[in-house]
């Protein structure tokens, strides 16, 4: 065999009779789809990668706390509450206490109430006697030691109950004692 035999023109190509190569297909996608796919698998798993490794490491910082265990905001990061509108208009109140030897009781009571609600002010005024009663009353069923100033505040919160269920317009936010005297 000689050299001539083994190489034709053929063989070697010029290069400008080759036709553009096709897509190629792989089953029933073709090649561009399958590359698209595994770019978007590749993002897919960062992002599970990424939210179950913050999920694992937040569990691991907060395990064993609970919101019980959170400190308390101190006095001074806490919000005041607004200020609120008193009626000191009630006469003093003055009584017997419902012991077998009675005392005698005086008290000065103011009512407040929220300041941009004007109605609840006019139904004090309306009502200006009705809870003067009703505190007279509340105050000669209770004993002398029931009177004491451990149980203030739960007086106070009765007495406020007691009134907000005659009131119509609104609703007392606190009752507050001025001055409250028990003497034998």
């Amino acid at each position: 065999m000689s050299d001539e035999e083994g190489l034709s023109l053929e063989d070697v190509g010029t290069g400008g009779e080759e036709a553009a190569p096709e897509a190629k297909k792989v089953g029933f996608l073709p090649a561009f789809l399958i590359r698209i796919l595994k770019w978007v698998a590749i993002g897919l798993g960062f992002v599970i990668l990424g939210v179950t490794t913050t999920v694992i490491t937040f569990n691991l910082v907060s395990k064993g706390r609970t919101g019980a265990n959170l400190p308390a905001l101190s006095e001074e990061y806490q919000a005041a509450p607004e200020p609120l509108g008193y009626d000191d208009s009630l006469d003093e109140i003055r009584g017997v206490t419902s012991d077998e030897v009675p005392a005698i009781f005086s008290t000065k009571v103011s009512l407040g109430f929220d300041t941009g609600n004007k109605q609840v002010a006019f139904e004090i005024t309306a009502r200006h006697r009705e809870i003067q009663n009703i505190i007279f009353l509340y105050l000669s069923t209770r004993t002398k030691d029931e009177l004491k100033p451990d149980r203030y505040e739960a007086i106070q919160e009765d007495l406020k109950n007691q009134i907000n269920k005659v009131m119509k317009t609104g609703k007392l936010k606190s009752v507050v004692f001025r001055e409250l005297v028990v003497a034998q």
